[in-house]
């Protein structure tokens, strides 16, 4: 399946596009990882396109060896990739069932 990505130097942030989603992944890390710097990062993620149902906060390709799986009521409904430095989501795997490219399709 091919990749939908704008530029390379996207000037939409993750929170411009996808508000809600946002919204949701700050408050399940709040809840799962208090004082992960993480969470207070999400919101200004530069927005990069997606593959499949991958959210892509960074670079088609940029290595990210960390996942952090997030839950809501015992079932896992996204995971972020991590790059090397532990501190940089790269992608947003949504797993709870919405399409990203729907939703996407909706913001714009």
């Amino acid at each position: 399946m091919e990749s939908r990505r704008s530029p390379e130097k996207s000037p939409l942030c993750l929170a411009d596009v996808c508000p809600d989603l946002v919204g949701e992944i700050v408050a399940l890390l709040r809840d799962s990882h208090p004082g992960d710097p993480i969470a207070d990062s999400i919101s200004s993620l530069p927005f990069h396109g997606i593959c499949r149902n991958y959210v892509l906060t960074a670079p088609e390709g940029t290595p990210s060896p960390w996942v952090i799986a997030l839950e809501r009521e015992e079932e896992t409904v996204f995971l972020l990739g991590v790059d090397p430095s532990r501190s940089v989501v790269t992608w947003v795997d949504v797993l709870d069932g919405r399409d990203p490219p729907a939703a996407l399709s909706r913001q714009s």
